[in-house]
């Protein structure tokens, strides 16, 4: 994989101003449709349970690809993420790939955060990897630690560019990272810094994108 390059000081000091606290939508809960190719693809959601400084953030994803009524791909994740502030104490997911079952498990030991995946193996990760789970912006300093296996992700990411975003509920602004590496995706955040967006180029070369409902 190829190593994580440095950002410019702009770029460091935009994802710094954001605690996660900060990136916690108001409604506590995230919900996206994705879309393959432009058809429905299925959903992501993420709701968020704050108590005190201790925040809890359950994920859902679903997908599914039909040939009229007939199923072919299913995808599902189920997990949750445990913080203390800015601090990444525990996370575990389960992932249905089409059949293929895999998981990542990740607790603090001291210090240390703690890996086990399904494709990595038992690892302690990098000082200030997180799970990609994309609605926090300090994965963007890297590298990720992937939900679905374990795996460590590094990737190339690009300074921000401001854009406007469509939305059933209106358009925003928000800026756009570019991310390359084991795979080509964009990330948005919008102003208040809350996960806005996604755009990834999927193993069979369709297109995924994330529409915020």
């Amino acid at each position: 994989m190829p190593p994580i390059t440095r950002r410019a000081t702009i770029f460091a000091l935009a994802t710094l101003a954001f605690p996660a606290a900060a990136m916690v939508p108001a409604s506590g809960r995230l919900a996206f449709t994705a879309k393959r190719n432009g058809d429905r693809l299925g959903t992501h959601a993420l709701d968020f349970n704050r108590q005190g400084d201790a925040l809890t953030v359950t994920v859902a994803v679903d997908y599914l690809v039909k040939l009229g009524p007939i199923p072919l791909f299913r995808y599902a994740l189920r997990g949750s993420e445990t913080w203390r502030g800015d601090t990444l104490m525990a996370a575990q997911f389960a992932t249905d790939d089409d059949g293929t079952k895999e998981f990542m498990r990740a607790g603090r030991n001291g210090a240390a955060l703690e890996v086990e995946g399904s494709k990595s193996g038992r690892y302690t990760a990098p000082s200030g990897a997180i799970a990609a789970t994309h609605w926090n912006r300090r994965e963007l300093d890297g590298p990720m630690i992937n939900p679905q296996n374990g795996e460590l992700l590094e990737f190339a990411v690009t300074p921000p560019a401001s854009e406007t975003i469509a939305r059933p509920a209106g358009a925003i602004t928000a800026q756009r990272f570019g991310l390359t590496g084991p795979s080509r995706l964009d990330l948005w955040y919008d102003d208040a810094g809350v996960w806005a967006a996604l755009r990834a180029v999927a193993r069979d070369g369709s297109i995924i994108t994330y529409e915020r409902e």
